[in-house]
């Protein structure tokens, strides 16, 4: 009888524990005062990629910095986010500002289809 109040506890903390919610914006260390470029990725499959790979080469050259600090999303963790950016696959990229969305681009698309709403979005400061 003595050790009942003690298993209630203890599994108590066990199911509180592991109901703990994290966040998993704070997991990607998205800084929400500035613009995030957020990338998923399957390197499995890079050859669907290349129009985004030409994307990121091209904006490096006028945005170095927020390329330099864009978080990439490999397809193994993508799961944990596609729910929170409506994202249902890799390829995509996104761009967010105080947890919103600006600009996203998901599944096949162009260098330019990529570019040109990154482009507009990253030179409005």
């Amino acid at each position: 009888m003595k050790g009942l109040p003690l298993l209630f506890i203890a599994s108590l903390l066990f199911i509180t524990s592991s109901c703990n919610h994290v966040d998993s914006k704070k997991d990607l260390n998205i800084d929400q005062d500035i613009k995030q470029l957020i990338f998923f990725t399957d390197d499995q499959a890079y050859e669907k990629e290349v129009s985004y790979y030409d994307a990121i080469i091209e904006l490096k050259k006028d945005f170095p910095i927020d390329i330099k600090n864009m978080k990439i999303i490999t397809k193994e963790n993508a799961k944990n986010y596609y729910d929170q950016f409506d994202i249902d696959r890799c390829p995509a990229i996104l761009l967010v500002y105080n947890d919103k969305i600006l600009v996203k681009v998901k599944g096949e698309a162009t260098k330019e289809q990529i570019v040109e709403p990154l482009y507009t979005a990253l030179k409005n400061k």
